[in-house]
């Protein structure tokens, strides 16, 4: 360097142009597309769902699919290059790649890119739990009354900060929107498709977007095409391309992912069953469906009808593949036994689990949901069950991570059969923690109106990220599962969509006014053209649910249901006069009537009739002789007769179910009850509604209900099949009921007076003189009646008392004595197992030395109460024989499951304590168990000599434990 020439740092203006005038230089030289090469490369990030992520190998979401539609327009090939934005954008400035999409318009990118419009400018939205709204945000300002969250460095971050607002950051948008979900921030802020698609994906459709963000110039962001300006061939291609796009496709795609999480929004293109299925659908004829009766808002009985977001799911596959269902209610606790037993041919709401796939078929999930605890802590954060160490924890008894939980917690964790009972528990404070379904806690929680109810956090289990609901199938009709299946893949989004947003929306569960009845010009003109009034087949003898009076008038609960039809349509409606409800079916296959006005869909009837929807659901009983056992199964009855009303829709169902059953075809329900009541027959099938009815007009008291038919009544209108619009029109009609309008009908039905009242006002003034001793004698005689009525109901409740202990309510000795032998002939004449199992308290004298008799009864009363719960079965009978000590006797079919109740029945009076005078006093129980199929030459003491001799042993070797003998083993 020349002494005479001073160096000078140059400053970084100058090194920043020198650096972009060789980077322009360098992409000048670089060689253009060509209009002869039609592969485009593409450059999208890697990880922003819903616009652009890799799923398998292959790239998905919105901005995807509107370069396709570009290349659609253009005859160009894509070839995706999928990587972070600087590895993209550092690419494409390289020229390694051609278009690069989802960039947004800079004044310094406009030196070297050329832009396409805009095909999406994404919106900051704001977004709420419409329970907890938050109100008239207009202003940075007005957010400080809140706590919002928003994903951790965003970059409106500092304007937020700025304005005051208390902020909770999260890394990444599920978190986000988990958060909201489970109320732990009053609102966020976001992307408004992404935030609708995370909350979509992850069954929260309640929360809502609230408005825009007050972000001013930041709550925007505009999604372009670019293109390096060297290469213009290219970009008037691309531009080419993009303003081609049919109006409104963009937006559809739009819709396609903010809604549907990209599965096509098309309507489904039709779905057939092969001939084989269909050969087997119709084979098997009607299946039966258990739902639980409490899992609101996916299944649950309002109104006496079974509904919610899997029953309509049900619906649809019954609607695609000709399946005929009939639904079966009850607790997960009773219903899934039945399932393996065979009672019950498909379980909905049901998790798939290793343990369980050898024993159910299963279905694709239908909804995934997540499970979270619900506490009354407001400190406690849950995120692993170790986090739940020393809290009693409720779950629903058979959920899928009960095993895993119970490894973690142990005795800690309580199952429920209830999931009311479940958040009563959590109200009064008997556990810490209640884990159960979101939707289905905050349905309960708000049901029992339980105050300062928070969500600690979420159960996730390795490969399971929520309670994936499906449908399980019994392994004998596994063809079904796959049917079913097939049948759930071609339920379009927009229909999900549909019922999700019916059960899982905003307004899930508001009383909403029904919406004003339209007919279509069709459905009116059909109407128009009739002169006449419809009319109505009915089952003349089936009060309270209908019947035909004296007159031939229509009557009952179904009556007062097609008066509501005539007055929101102008239809009038006409009964058929019949003397039986064989006549009513035997005029509907000869076309003499237009509807069935209650009646339950069959295979056989489906062929010269169709149904709507069922608007009411009654549950099926079996009547039989009050000295009769009761049945765990219809199979109990063996070849002993049980009748049902001719032509009535269940002689189909029970001719497939339960083929060996000796059904014998009775007139009516009266005609049944009193071949039952005549020993001419053992059993009789019916609804509860009118058994009960009609056992009371009858004074048919030495009848009883024996048990509960696997299958309800699900009641509809029947509509001519030759006759599409009248069917479409009567479905409006029973879509338009109301839940109010099912109640008054069916109270007004359920309080039904038997004895007509009779004024005698006007006999007296014509009869003063002569008529006055007959008239003191038929007072006299109305006395003695209600007298002896009187004298009858308080001869049942001595009868109950007699027979029932005082303190704890269960069986005493006299009701052992009684039932003890019956139960024992049962099980030895049916060649059933018969159990006795001898409960004793452990060291109980000690309670009542230490803290007085009054906390012994207590604990007395604690413990009946637990084995109530435990043993609720029709042939389960429980007794106390004396002090503290109790006896249980049953039949069974599986001994080691009857051990298992046992010995989860011990576990729970371990783990639970009873509260006296500000003490919590626990105790044990020692058990003793004798089972066995009796034979011809055993009797019922063997039982309880072996029971006694167990119950020994389990004292002997230290207490709160279960020791079982057998028969064969020595008294």
């Amino acid at each position: 360097m020349s002494a005479g020439i001073a160096w000078q740092r140059p400053s970084l203006k100058t090194i920043f142009h020198a650096i972009y005038t060789a980077l322009v230089l360098i992409l000048l030289s670089l060689p253009a597309w060509s209009a002869d090469n039609q592969t485009v490369s593409v450059g999208v990030t890697a990880a922003n769902k819903p616009y652009a992520f890799i799923e398998g190998r292959t790239p998905s979401g919105f901005s995807i699919d509107v370069l396709r539609e570009v290349a659609r327009q253009s005859g160009l090939s894509l070839d995706f290059r999928v990587g972070t934005w600087p590895e993209v954008f550092g690419a494409f400035m390289g020229g390694e790649i051609d278009v690069i999409a989802g960039i947004s318009y800079r004044d310094e990118r406009a030196r070297t890119i050329q832009f396409t419009d805009p095909y999406h400018v994404r919106q900051i939205y704001l977004m709420h739990d419409p329970v907890k709204p938050l109100e008239d945000i207009r202003s940075l300002e007005a957010l400080s009354a809140y706590r919002i969250g928003v994903v951790r460095d965003v970059y409106y971050l500092q304007p937020l900060k700025d304005a005051g607002v208390e902020l909770a950051t999260y890394d990444s948008v599920p978190s986000l929107v988990r958060a909201l979900a489970f109320g732990w921030v009053d609102g966020i802020i976001g992307a408004e498709l992404t935030l609708n698609y995370y909350a979509n994906h992850a069954g929260f459709r309640f929360l809502e977007i609230a408005g825009p963000a007050p972000l001013g110039e930041l709550s925007r962001e505009d999604f372009r095409l670019g293109v390096l300006k060297d290469n213009q061939a290219l970009y008037e291609v691309i531009r080419e391309g993009l303003a081609a796009i049919p109006e409104g496709r963009i937006d559809e795609l739009f819709e396609r992912w903010q809604e549907y999480g990209g599965t096509s929004i098309a309507e489904s293109s039709g779905f057939a069953l092969s001939d084989a299925h269909q050969r087997y659908i119709s084979e098997i004829g009607p299946v039966r469906i258990g739902f639980m009766r409490d899992y609101a808002p996916f299944s649950f009985h309002d109104s006496g009808l079974v509904q919610g977001l899997s029953v309509d799911v049900m619906e649809r596959v019954s609607d695609l593949t000709g399946l005929q269902v009939v639904p079966v209610t009850g607790q997960w606790s009773e219903l899934y036994p039945r399932f393996l037993k065979g009672d019950i041919d498909i379980m909905a709401n049901m998790s798939r689990t290793e343990e369980r796939l050898e024993q159910v078929r299963f279905t694709r999930p239908y909804h995934v949901i997540p499970n979270v605890a619900f506490t009354l802590d407001e400190n406690l954060h849950f995120n692993d069950p170790a986090d739940l160490q020393g809290l009693k924890v409720a779950i629903g008894s058979g959920i899928y991570y009960e095993n895993v939980l119970r490894d973690e917690l142990g005795d800690n964790v309580l199952s429920f059969t209830s999931q009311q009972a479940m958040f009563q528990a959590l109200a009064e404070g008997s556990v810490d923690v209640t884990l159960a379904a979101l939707p289905n806690g905050n349905y309960w929680v708000r049901q029992l109106r339980i105050a300062g109810v928070s969500i600690a956090g979420e159960m996730t289990l390795e490969d399971m990220p929520g309670e994936d609901l499906r449908f399980g199938v019994r392994p004998a009709l596994e063809p079904l599962a796959s049917i079913m299946d097939a049948a759930l893949g071609t339920i379009s989004p927009t229909e999900m969509r549909t019922i999700e947003n019916r059960w899982l929306g905003a307004s899930a569960g508001r009383h909403q006014p029904p919406a004003p009845l339209r007919f279509t010009d069709a459905e009116q003109a059909w109407l128009d053209q009739r002169n006449r009034p419809l009319t109505l087949c009915v089952d003349p003898a089936w009060l309270p649910l209908e019947g035909l009076d004296e007159d031939n008038k229509h009557v009952g609960i179904a009556a007062d249901t097609f008066a509501l039809f005539s007055d929101r349509s102008g239809i009038e409606f006409t009964p058929l006069p019949a003397e039986t409800w064989a006549d009513s079916v035997k005029a509907a296959r000869e076309r003499k009537c237009d509807l069935f006005s209650m009646a339950m869909e069959t295979p056989e009837r489906i062929n010269y009739m169709s149904f709507t929807k069922p608007y009411l659901q009654a549950p099926g009983v079996l009547l039989g002789r009050v000295e009769a056992p009761f049945i765990s199964t219809l199979d109990d009855m063996g070849n002993q007769p049980v009748g049902v009303v001719e032509d009535y829709a269940f002689i189909e169902l029970l001719e497939t179910t339960n083929p060996e059953l000796n059904l014998v075809e009775v007139p009516n329900e009266k005609e049944g009850l009193r071949m039952v009541q005549e020993r001419k027959l053992a059993g009789y099938i019916g609804t509860l509604a009118t058994a009960s009815y009609n056992m009371q007009k009858l004074g048919l008291a030495d009848l009883k209900v024996l048990g509960r038919v696997p299958a309800d009544w699900s009641l509809g209108v029947g509509v001519r099949n030759d006759e599409p619009e009248l069917l479409s029109i009567m479905q409006k009609l029973v879509a338009s009921l109301t839940e109010n309008e099912r109640n008054t009908i069916k109270q007004e039905w359920a309080g039904i007076k038997l004895e007509q009242s009779v004024d005698y006002t006007l006999l007296l003034l014509l009869v003063i003189g002569a008529m006055a001793v007959l008239g003191l004698m038929f007072y006299w005689n109305r006395k003695l009646g209600r007298l002896n009525r009187e004298l009858a109901a308080a001869n049942s409740r001595l009868a109950h008392l007699s027979v029932t202990d005082d303190l704890t309510q269960i069986g005493n000795r006299s009701y052992f004595d009684q039932e003890f032998s019956k139960s024992f002939h049962w099980c030895q004449r049916h060649n059933m197992g018969f159990a006795v199992a001898m409960v004793d308290a452990d060291h109980f004298k000690e309670i009542n030395d230490s803290h007085g008799h009054d906390a012994g009864d207590r604990c007395l009363v604690a413990l009946a109460d637990t084995m109530r719960a435990h043993f609720r079965r029709d042939t389960d009978r429980l007794t106390r024989f004396g002090g503290e000590e109790f006896v249980i006797f049953t039949s069974f079919s599986d001994r080691e499951e009857l051990i298992s109740r046992l010995e989860d029945f011990r576990e729970e009076v371990a783990r639970q304590t009873t509260r006296c005078d500000d003490q919590n006093i626990g105790f044990t129980v020692s058990i003793g168990l004798a089972t066995g199929i009796p034979g011809k030459d055993n009797v019922p003491p063997e039982f309880l000599r072996r029971a006694d001799k167990a119950l020994y042993l389990a004292k002997k070797n230290g207490r709160n434990r279960l020791e079982a003998l057998t028969l064969e083993e020595p008294a």
